[in-house]
Parts: C-alpha cells; sequence; structure tokens
C-alpha cells in the first residue's frame, strides 16, 4: 500500500464567547482535518490542533506531504521520526509537531482500516477491560457564578461525577465562582482550570482557597516555561496538579516527570506528537507514578483519536468531555457516542478511529 495524496481540510465556525483567565475569550473554533489517500482506496482523517489552523495546512501540504508520497503509510514509527526528527533543530515544539501528530493521527486511522480493527486493537486492547471510559463534563466558562452554578448542575445531573470550570480571573472572583458551583453539583467534583492565568505568588494564594473547597485537580495555574514554578507550587498544596496540554513530546515531558512537577499530565493527541507519541509518553509517566488523563477540547476526529489512545493505556483515565454542543463534535464521529448515566462512554469499535468526514459538514463549515 502506498500513500497517493496528502491534503488539509480547513473547518471552524464561530461560537459563543468562551470566558478564560485574566479575562480572555475565545469566540472562533478551527481546525486543520488531515486526509491522506492510499492506492488501495483506504483513507485516513487526522486533526492537527492549532487555532492557526491554516498554518497546520501549509506544513502539512508543502512541507511534508513530499516526504509522504510513494511511502508505506503502515511504517508509522519511521514516518513519524523522518517528520519530527529531519529538522529537530528548529521544530522541537510549536506548530510543527502538532501538524505532525495530525498526519501520524490520519495514519493510525489507515491503520485500523486496513486490519479491521480500531485503533485501539492495534495498540494492545482493552487495557481495563470493561469496554468502557469514564468521563468528566468539561467546560463551564466564564460568566456570572449563579450561571456557571445553573450549568455545571445540569452537568451533574447528568450523571458526570466531575466537572471542569474555567476560573482564573482573581482570587475573590474565582471563590465566588468555587462557591456556587461546588454548592450547585452536590456529591460531583469540580476541576478547576485557570489556563496558565496566574504567577506563582497568585497561584498559591488561589491554591490555597481551592484546597477549602476540595477540588479535584488544580489545573495549568502557571505558564507552561516554569516547570519548575510546578514543582514549586505542587510542593506546596495538598490539592493535585494537572499540567502538559501545552507541552511537546515525551522529551517535554521527561523535564515535567523528572522535576515532579505535576500529579495528572495531559498531553494533548493532537499537538504533543499525535497517538505514536502520546503512547510514549503515557508510558513514561507511568514509570514516574504520574496518572494521564489526555486534554481533547477539539472536534470528534481528536476526540476519536484520545478515546483509542486512552483505552489501551492502562494508567489513563477521565476523558474531557466537550458538553458546550459543538456543532464539530459528533457530526464528525461515524456513530454517536454511547454515554450511560454514570458518564462512562461505550469505547467505539468501528474500524481506524471511527470518524467520517461529511462532505455537507466541509462545505457549511469550510474557513481558509
Amino acid at each position: 500500500m502506498k500513500i497517493t495524496d496528502v491534503k488539509v481540510v480547513t473547518i471552524g465556525l464561530n461560537v459563543p464567547p468562551n470566558g478564560c483567565s485574566k479575562g480572555r475569550f475565545l469566540s472562533f473554533r478551527g481546525t486543520a482535518l488531515v486526509i491522506i489517500e492510499t492506492d488501495e482506496g483506504i483513507q485516513g482523517i487526522g486533526e492537527g490542533y492549532g487555532p492557526e489552523y491554516y498554518i497546520a495546512r501549509t506544513i502539512v501540504e508543502r512541507k511534508f506531504k513530499p516526504w509522504l508520497i510513494g511511502q508505506d503509510p503502515l511504517d508509522i514509527e519511521r514516518l513519524w521520526r523522518k517528520m519530527l526528527m529531519t529538522t529537530v533543530y528548529w521544530d522541537q515544539k510549536g506548530q510543527g509537531v502538532a501538524a505532525a501528530s495530525g498526519v501520524d493521527m490520519a495514519l493510525w486511522d489507515i491503520a485500523g482500516k486496513y486490519y479491521g480493527v480500531p485503533v485501539y486493537k492495534l495498540l494492545g486492547g482493552d487495557a481495563k477491560g470493561s469496554g468502557r471510559l469514564q468521563a468528566y463534563a468539561s467546560d463551564l466558562f466564564w460568566d456570572e457564578p449563579e450561571r456557571m452554578a445553573r450549568t455545571a448542575k445540569g452537568y451533574a445531573k447528568k450523571g458526570f461525577p466531575i466537572v471542569k470550570t474555567h476560573l482564573g480571573n482573581g482570587l475573590k472572583e474565582d471563590e465566588k465562582r468555587v462557591k456556587a458551583i461546588t454548592e450547585a453539583i452536590g456529591d460531583a467534583e469540580l476541576m478547576v482550570d485557570m489556563n496558565c492565568g496566574y504567577n506563582r505568588v497568585e497561584a498559591l494564594k488561589v491554591g490555597k482557597m481551592l484546597e477549602k473547597y476540595g477540588v479535584y485537580w488544580y489545573e495549568e495555574p502557571l505558564s507552561p516555561y516554569d516547570v519548575d514554578g510546578y514543582a514549586w507550587l505542587k510542593s506546596k498544596l495538598d490539592i493535585p496538579i494537572a499540567t502538559g496540554e501545552n507541552e511537546y513530546t515525551k522529551w517535554g515531558f521527561k523535564e515535567l516527570f523528572l522535576k515532579n512537577g505535576v500529579d495528572f499530565a495531559m498531553p494533548d493527541i493532537m499537538r504533543c506528537g499525535g497517538i505514536t507519541e502520546t503512547k510514549k509518553i503515557c508510558a513514561l509517566a507511568e514509570a514516574f507514578e504520574v496518572a494521564c488523563s489526555p486534554h481533547s477540547y477539539t472536534t470528534g476526529v481528536g476526540l476519536a483519536a484520545t478515546m483509542q489512545l486512552m483505552a489501551c493505556t492502562p494508567n489513563c483515565e477521565l476523558v474531557e468531555l466537550d458538553m458546550t454542543g459543538y456543532a464539530l463534535y459528533e457530526s464528525l464521529l461515524k456513530r454517536p457516542l454511547e454515554i450511560d448515566n454514570r458518564g462512562t462512554i461505550k469505547i467505539p469499535t468501528d474500524p481506524g478511529l471511527g470518524v467520517e468526514l461529511k462532505k455537507e459538514i466541509v462545505k457549511k463549515y469550510s474557513v481558509d
């Protein structure tokens, strides 16, 4: 089997303002979907994360495509190293790695379809033997405390044992929302994501406040550059620290683990190196006794890849499930998610990743 074509489809849409830390808002969600064709008629679909989706398109189509045409798509490890190691001098992190992540994901989709099995079966099978994955409800964005509490209560009523919210706008305002949400969700637990909004002093003060409310985890309080700061903060607090969505490759995570800077590692398959590299990151985390909960605020393609990876990886837990009604979520899955009243998802069993790119979706949501 040979690769005959590689292209990128860019799609996206405006969304209601998603409030994050320091008064920031996200009002557009776009992505680059990597499409790989083969001479046996098998198509692979992957997603390379990045709000600057047009950069991923340029990297894939102008840099990677000439390397990929004519190659065997089943030689995934060799092709990964070609993309990531040939230009290691200047593409150690960032958009180049994210673009390669989308290619890698599409190659695994082809492999699963070629062998007629879901990707997780190629990578070791159902590691926990339950056939299901526990999810948490994400994401609850910055708003008035009462509105946030009302939305969170709705998620808890659906059976999700954990709800995640975005804060990061000062100690007093954060506490108002933590108090309102924890009172609203009853026995469910609360995760708090700060989107890298604080310096060390601020993060410690807010962390002490969060300890009083027994939050499940404290996500990305500091800049991803400040690995030493994460180690320092982790030593000062009793609540778990979650970070890693803005880290790249196993080499980046090695530093985080060696410095004891994280309790829950959050590699993002769409940016840290794809399925191939995320599997290795999770294995490295296992050696350090660190749990992994991959970040996945993405389209249905990224969600599908994340679930496949988590299914076959023993130290992975808690799927991040987007509850915002994003139009490019379940519309890209071959079958609707099967979620029970405890917030667990049945592991998809279609060959490959279990995704498809419908023409009407491309036409409706295409962006330049």
